[in-house]
């Protein structure tokens, strides 16, 4: 992460001013909602961070608990920050109701009806939103340096280290659900994140700790015929993520086992799930959707008759309807260097994208 001199100096602006820069700049780069938060600042869900990593549910991620203090306070590595921007780009307009990456091989187990993508989660079909919404970000804050020249600022997407979902809800992105995605109200949880450690010191924020109400800006206003609850989960009683995840990843009491899901299995371990559980993987083949696709608010968000368009880049790609499940068993190293290179699909890794294919292979032959 970049380092640079103590002693830059704070930029003073206020609310307004800020609000008004950002309503102008994120629809010309298609950031959907963006916020910010005043630094440092209390974690609320400090306590749980720890936990997930004291108690071993962190999957085994070593880069987690490399700076573990960091993800929670971007002014260790950054001393000079005053508030820390943040930035939502949706991949996907919400999930149809019964629309969902496939724990089966479809109606009759047959995995030729079934194409591939559909067994990815979403957010991989397309093109990796960690160069896309990066570059969208950074166009931003070019903006924002031509209104303030001495602007300092450091945009990243997932390699800050921060703790992007907890700094989204304190800017009022969303509130945290059960299934601990950041859901929006009207967009749902279908969104991509990236947060920038800044100078601006900005006069009118809610106090250092406390979660705002709403974003600064967004293309359509969080839930509005109740007042928004900053501190609540929105969930109510609801409970249908929990009951719907195949490996009980998602804990009653609030959290996630990450050596549990499925996400974790088919992208971070690389395909190696647990042998005495290959079968709860099902017909899934990269991340997964379920606790996403089975939530009222996604259903919602894909009902929508106002939903603003997503990027094309995250569509699936034209290319990958060349291949079936049948040629990624049989993928060589460099064809899948040719063929996923920028996209979500890489971080399995050759190797990685083969054992999944046999896994679900498998599970789809014992259906059938």
């Amino acid at each position: 992460m970049a380092r640079v001199d103590r002693n830059i100096e704070p930029i003073r602006v206020t609310v307004d001013e800020l609000t008004a820069h950002l309503a102008r700049l994120c629809p010309e780069n298609r950031i959907d909602i963006a916020g910010a938060v005043t630094l440092p600042c209390t974690m609320h869900h400090e306590a749980k961070w720890w936990s997930l990593l004291t108690e071993g549910r962190h999957a085994g991620l070593d880069y987690l608990t490399g700076d573990p203090a960091g993800r929670l306070d971007p002014t260790i590595a950054n001393p000079w920050a005053r508030s820390l921007l943040v930035f939502s780009q949706r991949y996907t307009a919400g999930w149809p109701a019964g629309d969902s990456a496939p724990v089966s091989g479809g109606p009759a187990g047959d995995a030729d009806t079934t194409p591939w993508t559909d067994r990815v989660s979403r957010y991989a079909r397309g093109l990796d939103y960690h160069d896309i919404l990066l570059k969208d970000i950074k166009k931003v804050v070019t903006g924002l340096r031509e209104v303030w020249p001495g602007l300092t600022a450091f945009p990243v997407t997932d390699t800050g280290p921060y703790l992007e979902r907890e700094y989204a809800w304190m800017a009022g992105l969303g509130f945290l659900g059960k299934n601990t995605c950041l859901i929006h109200e009207k967009l749902g949880s279908g969104l991509f994140l990236g947060v920038a450690p800044t100078n601006l010191d900005i006069a009118g924020l809610p106090p250092a700790g406390q979660p705002a109400a709403e974003p600064l800006y967004a293309v359509t206003a969080r839930r509005r015929r109740t007042p928004v609850r900053v501190a609540a989960s929105h969930c109510g009683s609801c409970t249908r993520c929990i009951k719907a995840c195949p490996t009980d990843a998602i804990l009653p009491n609030g959290g996630l086992d990450a050596g549990s899901c499925l996400s974790a299995w088919t992208i971070e371990w690389r395909g190696k799930a647990p042998p005495e559980r290959r079968a709860e993987q099902g017909g899934i083949l990269f991340g997964c959707d379920i606790c996403q696709a089975v939530c009222p608010w996604n259903q919602r968000a894909a009902e929508s008759p106002t939903s603003p368009p997503v990027r094309r880049e995250y569509e699936v790609l034209p290319a990958h309807a060349e291949i079936g499940l049948a040629d990624l068993l049989e993928l060589s190293d460099d064809e899948f260097r040719e063929r996923f290179r920028r996209t979500p699909l890489w971080r399995c890794h050759p190797a990685g994208m083969r054992a999944n294919a046999g896994v679900v292979r498998d599970n789809l032959l014992k259906e059938g």
